[in-house]
């Protein structure tokens, strides 16, 4: 081969990878300014940029997920956080509260790439000044950093006044939302854990909003979700809970009880009581930080359990006494948590009753649903679940309520990822379904 015909083809390499790479930076800067929208987005929106990413040759569903996928266009410049504890102010998107968190950004982590993410919920009460909520959501930034420095993952701590419900929800992704417009956060690392109060929150999350994390890891806090019924929403989200012989509050008999029903059932958690009391040990953070980095998360696991009721949104603040009011903007900043994984159901809060369903995918296209209260459900669908090529079939309750080819629908892929700011939830499909009629269901069982 001659020298200058060589050189010809290594320019033309060249030049198309230049090509390649400038439309990248140009998808992805368009992605980022859709996704930042959040709640103000249009439908029009959401056509101009699947308009504009077709112009550049990226139309199909699979070359859509990939370029979602991807970390944003350019991210802050955090030389000067890395090895430190920074503090930086967060404003919640869904409740007019205010906060700050508390950052630590190891300097083995590799900014090219997207990084693990550990959440640290702190302990306290849900009355805290201000200047205590930080020093000590500080505190147990500093007590879990052998978990971000063994995982070379970020960590952060918020502080909450207010507690850990829903104002403290909207504090914790509030705040993970930020941080991944700071720093590229890998949507399927994103691991929870606290201890005391920052227990119950991780706990609650597990059994509310499991489709946000990898793994949880509740320390010294949780109740006896056996008695409430709820137990069986951990199978959502693996967990590793430690706790102590010692503890106050009932919260040693509430995990034992928890422990015994999950070895029973074959719950996808670990379960370690400790020599010791209300505390956070040492001891165990390497074995969390290696069980946070043995798990990914998975929103396309074969079965979804949903036991809950209500409105399934944040709607209101807890309404005590003497604390300020808080005006909630529920109705365009809604923060939900009807959707687990690929199921989403419609709320019958006029019943006074939970409402339960559990959905298995069962292999070959089948997808078999039990529900009991339910009327509607929607079920989101993805190649890694069924062959989008051939007809799919769902039954509800012994009823064939869907039998035929789902048709991919890239807005809905967007929008997900927009709303929930989390651009790993991508669904290619979604199936409304009416349901009129109940059955018992089962709790799952591990196999």
């Amino acid at each position: 081969m001659k020298p200058r015909f060589i050189l010809v083809i290594g320019l033309a390499t060249f030049l198309l990878g230049q090509r390649l790479n400038g439309q990248q930076e140009k998808s992805a800067s368009w992605i980022d300014t859709y996704i930042d929208l959040r709640y103000a987005a249009q439908e029009s929106d959401t056509k101009e940029l699947l308009n504009n990413l077709k112009q550049v040759g990226i139309d199909k569903p699979s070359e859509l997920e990939k370029v979602l996928r991807r970390k944003r266009a350019q991210y802050t410049d955090v030389t000067n956080w890395l090895g430190k504890v920074s503090v930086h102010a967060v404003t919640c998107q869904h409740v007019d509260y205010s906060s700050r968190y508390f950052l630590y950004v190891p300097k083995t982590i590799d900014l090219q790439k997207q990084n693990p993410l550990v959440i640290v919920g702190h302990g306290g009460n849900s009355s805290m000044s201000v200047a205590r909520a930080e020093a000590t959501a500080k505190g147990y930034l500093q007590a879990y950093r052998k978990v971000a420095d063994q995982m070379k993952a970020i960590l952060v701590a918020p502080a909450s006044t207010r507690g850990w419900g829903q104002i403290g929800n909207s504090i914790m992704l509030s705040t993970l939302s930020r941080i991944q417009r700071d720093l590229p956060v890998d949507p399927d690392r994103i691991f929870l854990t606290g201890q005391s109060m920052g227990g119950h929150l991780s706990y609650r999350s597990a059994l509310s909003l499991p489709d946000r994390f990898g793994a949880v890891s509740p320390h010294s806090g949780g109740y006896d979700f056996v008695a409430k019924k709820s137990i069986g929403n951990l199978f959502n989200v693996p967990g590793y809970a430690v706790w102590g012989v010692r503890e106050p509050y009932g919260i040693n008999k509430d995990n034992r009880t928890n422990r015994d029903w999950g070895q029973n059932h074959g719950l996808d958690w670990k379960f370690v009581e400790k020599n010791g009391g209300h505390t956070i040990y040492q001891d165990e953070l390497g074995k969390v930080a290696d069980f946070f980095a043995s798990h990914t998360r998975n929103l396309y696991r074969d079965q979804v359990y949903i036991r809950s009721g209500g409105t399934f949104k944040f709607v209101k603040t807890w309404q005590v006494k003497g604390w300020p009011e808080h005006n909630v903007y529920s109705d365009t900043k809604p923060l939900r948590w009807n959707m687990r994984h690929w199921l989403q159901v419609e709320p019958r809060p006029e019943l006074g009753e939970p409402l339960t369903v559990r959905a298995i995918n069962k292999g070959h296209n089948q997808i078999e649903i039990t529900s009991h209260n339910v009327r509607q459900l929607s079920v989101f669908l993805h190649p890694k679940m069924v062959d989008l090529t051939q007809a799919v079939t769902i039954k509800v309750n012994g009823e064939k309520m869907f039998d035929q080819v789902a048709e991919p629908n890239p807005a809905l892929m967007f929008d997900l990822a927009r709303e929930f700011d989390d651009r790993g939830r991508i669904f290619w499909c979604r199936v409304d379904l009416e349901i009129k009629s109940d059955r018992e269901v089962e709790i799952p069982a591990k196999e």
